[in-house]
């Protein structure tokens, strides 16, 4: 016995040890591949030394006696912290994640496959300026000189998935601009949607869904009330053009309107007018799989103020994007030095410069527009000829382009992607067919224009970079030295012949064509606002006079709304107030829900005793979602409770049909008015319906928190952030690479807008007065490696809602470093 028992533990002792030793060879596997962050490095492609230093939070300075050499620099440096990132942004824009994750990314790839982006981003390489190509040549020789220096020892998720990257090539930092491009402009689907719910509910109806304005608009350019934009103005711009508006947003179609709700100022101020198969299921969250939260009000937040609002008598300036949350992230922070150049702020991995930051004379943040980019054409498909469609009364053969897409450990996919003169088709419905045209696919659309902001210094030479730009259109705010500040929403907008309505358009007529693009003078734009505040979020830009359409698909206007009313009497603005700002929990449209509750609950009693006792509550709520509100909960699963309920009925059951960025208007608008055709016929009254909804709700939590005690129902409980590595979905790789499901403050309708796999996936703040006060960080940290030191740093700071330090000058830059680097040349 005493000898099995020796055997036995020697047996476990041995497992054990192997098991340890497996675990060390592992650990150094992965270890090896970290960068080098001091001492000195040859590298061949440069003309002259580079030097990288390095601060706490692992952001580099990279000064180069050249621009190409800083190009290189760059390209070495961002591969160093985040190759296979880069590696995987490439080829889901390709379409080329099959061969690395097998079958199961065929969805993707076929999707990117059709709509050409790889074409894409070889027509612009063909028609790019001769000066931008060294530029991207210089960066891919960087980033192949870390891939050759690295051989053998590269990062984990290569050694995890068995493959090693190709070269890097110019073209490659062109398809990371389509994936941007895609994820901030890609919604064709919309229109589809938009039709099928048109033809179940009616025109009347639809027109309540897809309502397009609000009380609650404040654009910066243009009157809400509907007054001409002259574009003679200097601080306007418009049109006198021919172009016909879509549907909706005429000019003779202007409404007032909704009236404030009653949590709101009834008068507002001014201001306020692990294996590839497991791998891939998870990086799915890495390419930004998130239409359903755009759909419902994802946005970005960036504002300005000038000299008079500030403690300084300086401008200052503020962006939060707001992108799918994944580990590593999708920004990297750099500061750049070159003559002629110094630019600090957020690039994206795989493309040069920086896309937001700031200069030593000026700095600009974005949000996005929402410009209507896409339009779906109805094509006739000839029945007795696969391939033929008709265009004016004529036959015309399409083009078929075969796409040979290489799946890991299974025979290649063929695909066929039949193009008409609109462009690929992307769905199919018999016989009839939907062409996509999209100003992504255009020649020289994905052009470098972003990054070249770095290199203005005033105002005028700012605009004249953004004439250049395709998109994705942006919102930009713009600060300078000087005391000036500015707005303009840039990229090109098709101009139609006839409007679409947001619906699919028949394809064998020209009439709805598009005839040019919106000159770039009579883009929305604003110099210097006497009140010396422009902030934007993703809802309307002009008011319904502008005389061009941009978008029918503006996002509610309450995260804007809320940053004026908190920018307005404020006189002595700070960096740290503008991170106050940008973490501001108030909920406008769950205030409005509470009103409406407590008047109701006058009239009618909910049924569920739980309920009560939470309705109870609603006066002593201050407003703002956070983790510890009980009351945020009621209200946010009765605002789900209430659409559901208003919906189903019209629209036969088929509610996820209806994806609209306004839904809470249109709820705002129902809740307020009590328009007869809404109320369902089950309900005798409004008063009915919101208690009723009030009682789902309960029901909904308990099931949701699989708790019956309401004291356990805290937005907490149901507010959970998930940010995930691609390889660390389950188990222990879970624990250690990834982030949550942890509870986050804010809610859709918040300035810090959160949903479980979104939120604002940086913050910026600029001090004009002196850049070494400014403020940046993002979501975890600069290195996709698992066991750098700054993989996750940043974390604690971004969830805290604390900013992080970001020093400009020499001075301060010196005494914050941490590693030096030196890239030297043969």
């Amino acid at each position: 016995m005493k000898t099995f028992g020796r055997a036995l533990r020697y047996f476990f002792g041995t497992i054990i040890l192997l098991a340890s030793l497996a675990l060390l060879f592992g650990w150094w596997l992965v270890h090896r591949s970290l960068p080098v962050l001091d001492g000195s490095i040859v590298i061949p492609e440069l003309q002259q030394k580079v030097r990288v230093d390095r601060d706490q939070w692992g952001v580099p300075r990279i000064q180069a006696g050249s621009l190409e050499d800083l190009l290189v620099a760059q390209g070495y440096v961002l591969a160093q912290d985040r190759l296979w990132q880069m590696d995987i942004l490439r080829r889901a824009s390709g379409g080329e994640l099959s061969e690395i994750f097998g079958e199961v990314a065929l969805p993707s790839d076929r999707e990117n496959r059709t709509l050409g982006l790889r074409q894409a981003a070889e027509r612009s390489w063909a028609v790019m300026s001769a000066e931008n190509r060294v530029l991207l040549e210089a960066y891919a020789r960087g980033v192949n000189r870390l891939i050759t220096a690295q051989h053998g020892r590269l990062p984990g998720e290569f050694l995890v998935l068995r493959y090693e990257p190709r070269p890097w090539t110019p073209v490659d930092s062109l398809l990371i601009n389509a994936f941007m491009y895609k994820e901030l402009t890609n919604f064709w689907d919309d229109e589809i949607h938009r039709a099928a719910v048109t033809e179940r509910v009616g025109p009347e109806l639809a027109r309540d869904l897809y309502t397009e304005e609000s009380k609650w608009d404040r654009p910066p350019v243009g009157a809400l009330a509907g007054e001409d934009v002259d574009p003679r103005h200097p601080s306007s711009s418009g049109s006198t053009g021919n172009a016909t508006p879509k549907a909706g947003n005429s000019a003779g179609n202007s409404s007032s309107g909704p009236q404030p709700h009653p949590l709101l100022p009834a008068n507002p101020p001014a201001s306020l007018t692990t294996t590839p198969r497991t791998a891939w299921r998870a990086a799915e969250g890495l390419l930004g799989q998130f239409a359903n939260e755009v759909r419902a009000g994802a946005g970005s937040n960036n504002w300005v103020v000038d000299g008079q609002h500030t403690y300084s008598g300086k401008p200052m300036l503020a962006n939060d994007t707001h992108l799918p949350l994944n580990i590593p992230s999708i920004w990297y922070l750099v500061h750049l030095l070159a003559p002629g150049w110094n630019v600090k702020g957020f690039a994206i991995p795989g493309g040069p410069l920086v896309v937001i930051g700031h200069n030593d004379r000026i700095a600009w943040g974005v949000t996005n527009t929402g410009a209507d980019v896409q339009d779906l054409y109805l094509e006739t498909f000839n029945p007795a000829s696969a391939q033929e469609y008709r265009a004016n009364g004529k036959w015309r053969r399409a083009e078929v382009r075969r796409e040979t897409i290489h799946v890991r450990d299974q025979p290649d996919d063929v695909l066929e992607v039949v193009v008409t003169r609109h462009g690929p088709i992307v769905r199919r419905d018999g016989l009839r067919a939907y062409a996509l045209r999209w100003t992504a696919t255009e020649p020289g659309a994905l052009e470098v224009s972003f990054p070249m902001l770095g290199k203005a210094k005033n105002w005028s030479e700012f605009r004249e970079t953004l004439r250049g730009l395709w998109g994705p259109a942006q919102n930009f705010v713009y600060a300078d030295v000087d005391g000036n500040i500015g707005f303009i929403a840039a990229g090109r907008i098709p101009i139609r012949k006839k409007p679409s309505g947001g619906v699919p358009v028949p394809g064998d007529t020209d009439d709805y064509e598009w005839t040019g693009y919106i000159p770039f003078e009579q883009l929305p734009q604003i110099y210097n606002p006497p009140e010396g505040i422009i902030a934007t979020a993703n809802g309307r830009v002009v008011g319904p006079n502008y005389h061009f359409y941009l978008t029918d698909n503006w996002m509610a206007p309450y995260r804007t709304t809320r940053i004026y009313e908190l920018l307005s009497p404020r006189k002595n603005l700070r960096p740290a107030d503008c991170i106050a700002i940008q973490t501001d929990l108030v909920s406008p449209p769950h205030r409005q829900i509470a009103a409406q509750l407590l008047d109701a609950g006058t009239r009618v009693a909910p049924l569920d005793p739980r309920t009560k006792q939470l309705l109870a509550s609603l006066p002593l709520w201050n407003g703002r979602a956070e983790t510890s509100s009980l009351q945020m909960s009621l209200l946010e699963f009765t605002r789900r409770a209430l659409l559901w309920h208003l919906l189903r009925g019209p629209m036969g059951g088929a509610v996820g049909l209806y994806q609209w960025s306004r839904s809470s208007v249109f709820l705002e608008n129902v809740l307020r008015d009590h328009p007869a055709r809404w109320l369902p016929p089950e309900f005798r009254s409004y008063d009915e319906l919101l208690m009723t909804s009030a009682d789902l709700a309960v029901r909904q939590m308990e099931l949701s928190a699989h708790r019956a005690n309401p004291r356990e129902w805290s937005w907490g409980a149901f507010s959970k952030l998930k940010i995930f590595h691609p390889l660390g979905q389950h188990g222990l790789l879970r624990r250690h690479l990834s982030i949550g499901p942890i509870p986050i403050s804010g809610s859709l309708f918040s300035v810090k807008q959160v949903a479980p796999t979104f939120a604002p996936s940086m913050r910026f703040v600029a001090d004009l007065s002196n850049f070494d006060n400014s403020l940046m960080n993002i979501t975890v940290g600069q290195s996709g490696q698992y066991l750098s030191s700054y993989y996750a740093n940043q974390f604690p700071y971004w969830y805290e809602g604390r900013g992080i330090p970001s020093v400009f000058s020499a001075a301060a830059e010196e005494a914050a470093t941490l590693h030096r680097l030196e890239l030297v040349a043969p």
